[in-house]
């Protein structure tokens, strides 16, 4: 009986011996000398693969930390000085200094020479303007086709845009995408979770200090007065205590005079009066359609498009319950669909104008007989059928398969049959 390890695939040292019924007893021990050495090896194997793996576990957290990846990819790590790489100077100015600098005559004689409208490099840049960091305006690690999609544009028309932003100095590639490494690779799927062998360049947005210097501000940044803000002057003047033409400080129907006023008020207001007579405060003036009614007029709305020229869904409503229409049995396709169905048999067609659509589906819907089953009910009616006759070949095909012996039993007889001539005698 073989002896394994806890947790391990191989053998423990020196349990397990193998025997060879070809050689014999003798070759035992060389046989367990051969097992227990190369169970060593294994051992020795195994060790070195655990500590490979903790090392290089090691070394991908390290690389995930140190490069600090964000996002649903993994980016390449920027190797080069990133510290002399200036930082723009903000989205909305970046952008205005590229607008400004492709509408110069050195922008359009670059953009001319790339091949690219300016129209479309600053769709690019804009894109890119987006996908950057927005203290820094580094980290732009999407992939030429994102941004072309985004931009909408081509790939090849982001590859003349972003060679048009370098040549104005608004941009600069601090690492050309790769295939990454086997490292790189594993880095990656522990940082998202799933495999990635290739990663896009990484670009950072600068402001050069002549863009800065020579090109002014599109506008300041001015602060949104909150909405408390705004409300708080209107509701001052609503509560701003108004002046009496009355002599002295209190007027003579204040409450130090002897009069309460806000018990008058409730004393004699309406809305107390009929809480006193047991009349409820706010009645409801019509009692609401039922909901089977409702959403029988907005799916016969639906269906039919001329008649959205009514005004109000509650005179579909109201139509729908003058006639004997049983909204529980027809839903309103059911009733596009017989009123479809009614007028190609009447020859008609369905105007392409309704001026009065109210009245035009109460005489439409009085020339047909609702009593019969809606098309949903025939529906059901054929599923429930069709389902019947399903059953109903599958039990008779139970109880024929039920009859009929399988191989087994048939060869079991056959051989009680056999056994039996077998013991017969010849007359």
């Amino acid at each position: 009986m073989q002896v394994l390890s806890q947790g391990s695939s191989h053998p423990e040292p020196g349990t397990t011996v193998h025997k060879n019924s070809t050689f014999g007893a003798s070759h035992t021990g060389a046989a367990a000398k051969t097992a227990v050495h190369y169970t060593t090896d294994d051992a020795d194997e195994w060790a070195t693969a655990v500590h490979e793996a903790t090392e290089n576990v090691a070394r991908i957290e390290a690389l995930n930390a140190e490069s600090g990846q964000r996002g649903n990819s993994w980016a390449l790590p920027v190797t080069n000085d990133s510290a002399r790489t200036p930082i723009w100077s903000g989205r909305a100015q970046w952008q205005h200094q590229v607008r400004t600098l492709l509408n110069s005559p050195a922008g359009t004689e670059i953009c001319k020479k790339n091949t690219i409208s300016t129209e479309a490099a600053f769709a690019v840049a804009v894109t890119h303007a987006f996908l950057a960091e927005g203290r820094t305006g580094r980290g732009v690690t999407a992939s030429r086709e994102r941004i072309a999609n985004r931009a909408g544009v081509s790939i090849s028309v982001v590859k003349r845009a972003r060679r048009v932003l370098g040549a104005l100095g608004m941009a600069v590639e601090q690492e050309r995408g790769r295939y990454l490494t086997k490292l790189e690779s594993m880095a990656a799927e522990a940082h998202h979770g799933h495999r990635q062998f290739r990663a896009a360049s990484v670009w950072a947005l600068i402001s050069p200090r002549a863009a800065v210097t020579t090109i002014t501000a599109p506008f300041k940044w001015s602060r949104k007065p909150s909405r408390a803000a705004l409300r708080r002057p209107a509701h001052r003047a609503r509560t701003a205590p108004r002046t009496s033409p009355h002599p002295g400080s209190r007027g003579p129907l204040s409450p130090s005079g002897g009069f309460v006023l806000q018990s008058l008020v409730f004393k004699f207001s309406p809305t107390h009066a009929q809480a006193r007579t047991g009349k409820p405060k706010n009645p409801q003036r019509s009692t609401p359609r039922p909901i089977e009614l409702q959403r029988t007029a907005a799916q016969l709305i639906a269906h039919i498009p001329a008649l959205k020229t009514a005004r109000h869904v509650g005179r579909i409503c109201d139509v729908l319950a003058s006639t004997d229409i049983d909204v529980t049995r027809w839903t309103g396709r059911d009733v596009a669909h017989e009123l479809t169905r009614d007028t190609q048999s009447r020859g008609w067609v369905w105007p392409t104008q309704i001026t009065r659509p109210t009245a035009f589906l109460r005489w439409r819907l009085a020339q047909i007989d609702w009593s019969q089953p809606s098309p949903a009910e025939r529906a059901r009616e054929n599923d429930r059928t069709r389902l019947a006759e399903q059953a109903a070949r599958r039990r008779e095909t139970r109880e024929r398969d039920s009859h009929v012996a399988d191989a087994h039993t048939r060869a079991e007889i056959m051989q009680h049959l056999r056994a039996q001539l077998s013991t017969r005698t010849p007359a």
